[in-house]
């Protein structure tokens, strides 16, 4: 037996006290009782340090901690996925790193987890990569979620999170803003936290509105205030708006790789269809209509829905099921004949007819007019954005539109007046049109197109809060076309004048 010196003072026999009276006095026993009880300490906490600074006391368990029995542990864990912490909690557990060095972050996890008891590690790894092993799936998916919480103030979002069996990677990546690295975290952690806060704030509503779905076996068609009420009075229904609602997104402009999905989760959850199967860029609609208006008026929306974003589709089957295949030779010809036009090459009336020629042999005859004005109004949508971003354009009124639909007339060599007779009121005059009378000849295809071209360019401007009032067209036999675009949200006509719309 080794012997040592070991000098006390009156205050650390005083704390030995209670080990003396149940050593009967021998102080060495006493001792060597502290001693094992410290290095349990040290193999449970890591170090003394945190033995100390877990040591459960009553204040302890009523304002900082709780201890909580491992089943109701694992049921809140499964109750918050899908939910994120208040960045608040986040900003008390760690300190600031020095960024952008955001692996100092891994020692506060592992201290924060050797506190608490939880048997999760995390390591960093090159190329912006935390893995996180041991411990519950549920475990590592809230820990996961207090890193990304407190590294999104830094910028950084996530690009990949994956899980195996035992173990949870995410692999971060540097983002233009904090908004944009805590929408990451949204949608990859938290995307059942708006749909929680609601059912929150009306419980009663949603109670009901599920047990109807499952009372009639998701057998409800969800629409729009607005579509009711054009139903019930008998007029037809735009349920292209359907996007809007769903999504919150605008309903033109979107990746094809990102509106098929929506399309599918729009009308699926709608239910105003079965089921849509997305093949590469095809789609394929089950429905359970019989009614041939119907299924006609389905399709159509559908094809609205993707020409309004630049997408042109064919049905090449409409019966028990709907299926539209993508025409990308199409919009290739577009986007040739808009570069064509803004870069004012010649010879782009000779390009729009061997257009109408390519379009005479992947259309049937008695579907051209249609096809071409919307073609038209695709294109025109192109022409003023490409214009748009030309003369970074940011504020649109109806005096910066007169200057673009005059430059835009003279690359089409048409001849035109454009007057501003109110601010929210453009009279245009078109009083010859080279481009429909190709070789002196009226051509009824080409004056459709560039009809679409004035609607399509005044709806991207002014979305859809403008009308055109046609007066007169060369296409009914007029000499010339007459045209009013009115901005009727706005508009607020005096009373002493009358522009006879």
């Amino acid at each position: 037996m080794e012997r040592r010196n070991i000098t006390l003072e009156k205050k650390h026999l005083d704390i030995l006290s209670p080990l003396l009276e149940k050593n009967e006095g021998n102080i060495s026993a006493s001792i060597r009782e502290i001693i094992e009880f410290a290095d349990m300490m040290i193999k449970s906490h890591g170090s003394l340090e945190n033995a100390i600074d877990d040591a459960v006391s009553s204040e302890k368990i009523e304002n900082q901690r709780v201890l909580v029995d491992k089943l109701v542990w694992q049921w809140l864990l499964g109750n918050s996925q899908g939910i994120l912490p208040d960045k608040g909690i986040v900003k008390g557990l760690f300190e600031p790193v020095p960024y952008p060095y955001i692996d100092n972050l891994v020692e506060q996890v592992n201290d924060l987890c050797t506190r608490l008891g939880w048997r999760t590690k995390t390591r960093f790894e090159p190329s912006s990569t935390y893995i996180l092993s041991g411990g519950s799936k549920g475990q590592r998916a809230l820990i996961l979620k207090l890193i990304c919480l407190f590294i999104a103030d830094y910028n950084i979002g996530i690009e990949h999170i994956s899980n195996r069996y035992s173990e949870t990677s995410i692999r971060f990546i540097e983002r233009n803003n904090s908004n944009e690295a805590y929408r990451d975290c949204l949608v990859h952690l938290g995307d059942l936290g708006t749909t929680i806060q609601e059912i929150r704030s009306k419980p009663e509503f949603w109670k009901t509105l599920v047990g109807t779905h499952i009372n009639t076996n998701y057998q409800m068609v969800t629409i729009h205030r607005k579509n009711y009420e054009k139903l019930m009075s008998g007029q037809a229904s735009d349920d292209t708006d359907l996007f809007s609602v769903y999504t919150g997104l605008p309903r033109r402009d979107i990746n094809l790789q990102a509106l098929l999905p929506m399309i599918k989760s729009v009308f699926e959850t709608s239910r105003i269809v079965d089921r849509i199967d997305i093949d590469q860029d095809q789609l394929t609609i089950f429905h359970s209509y019989s009614n041939k208006e119907v299924i006609e008026s389905i399709t159509g929306t559908l094809l609205n829905i993707l020409e309004m974003n630049g997408y042109h589709y064919e049905p090449v089957e409409v019966s028990s099921l709907i299926v539209l295949q993508h025409k990308r030779e199409i919009e290739g010809r577009i986007s040739e004949l808009v570069d064509s036009l803004m870069s004012s090459r010649g010879g782009f009336d000779h390009e729009l007819m061997a257009f109408l020629i390519f379009l005479d042999g992947v259309k049937d005859k008695k579907e051209m007019d249609t096809t071409v004005e919307k073609l038209g109004i695709r294109m025109g949508e192109q022409i003023i954005k490409e214009y748009e971003r030309e003369f970074d354009i940011g504020d649109w009124d109806l005096e910066t539109f007169k200057t673009a639909f005059s430059d835009i007339d003279n690359k089409l060599g048409r001849e035109s007046d454009l007057e501003l007779i109110d601010p929210n009121v453009m009279h245009y005059v078109v009083t010859k049109c080279q481009l429909v009378h190709p070789h002196g000849k009226f051509n009824i295809h080409l004056c459709n197109i560039t009809h679409g071209l004035l609607k399509g360019a005044t709806d991207y401007v002014f979305k859809g809060d403008a009308v055109i009032k046609s007066k007169k067209t060369i296409g009914r036999g007029d000499d010339l076309c007459e045209f009013y675009i009115v901005l009727q949200t706005k508009l607020t006509m005096p009373s002493s004048r009358s522009y006879d719309l």
